[in-house]
């Protein structure tokens, strides 16, 4: 295969086009999962040349998450797959016992929760870095007993270098 110019690295903030919060941070809408079956919170498409090869991305990402009953925890996953694939790799998941201490419990309040990594397309099988993609969020409950709550922040990012090939 031909490659056409040199690595492109790019830096992108697609998520958390809601409103702005009374403290100046901004989401995406915040969901709730009554259930331990994990919800969609956000999913977001980067569009890409057709022609283009992702060689790496890297994930700076943060979610709001909260839960209803404080006895209960959530669980915060990130996922991702190429536009052709009907299923997806897991990037980033966290369990229940590591969100315990951070989350807050109510009606509406939410803590932001950070996380970053790398993700190669040698890494999965959904996502092997053939044109544009999509990365979504989700939430669940550790029992059925409660509420988990998600929204993630605008300030998340990716950044990805790709090149051009025939």
């Amino acid at each position: 295969m031909t490659q056409f110019g040199g690595l492109i690295t790019e830096v992108i903030h697609p998520f958390g086009r809601g409103d702005l919060t009374s403290t100046g941070a901004q989401y995406s809408t915040v969901v709730s999962s009554s259930t331990v079956t994990y919800i969609d919170v956000e999913e977001i498409t980067v569009p890409l040349p057709t022609n283009a090869r992702v060689k790496e991305i890297e994930f700076g990402l943060t979610a709001g998450i909260g839960i209803s009953v404080t006895t209960d925890c959530p669980y915060l996953r990130y996922q991702i797959k190429e536009d052709a694939q009907t299923s997806y790799d897991t990037v980033i998941t966290f369990a229940s016992s590591v969100l315990a201490a951070l989350v807050s419990t109510g009606s509406t309040a939410l803590v932001d929760f950070t996380c970053a990594g790398r993700h190669t397309p040698s890494d999965g099988t959904y996502y092997t870095g053939a044109g544009q993609f999509q990365v979504k969020c989700q939430v669940a409950a550790n029992a059925a007993t409660s509420n988990a709550r998600g929204a993630v922040k605008n300030s998340s990012y990716l950044a990805y270098s790709y090149i051009l090939q025939a």
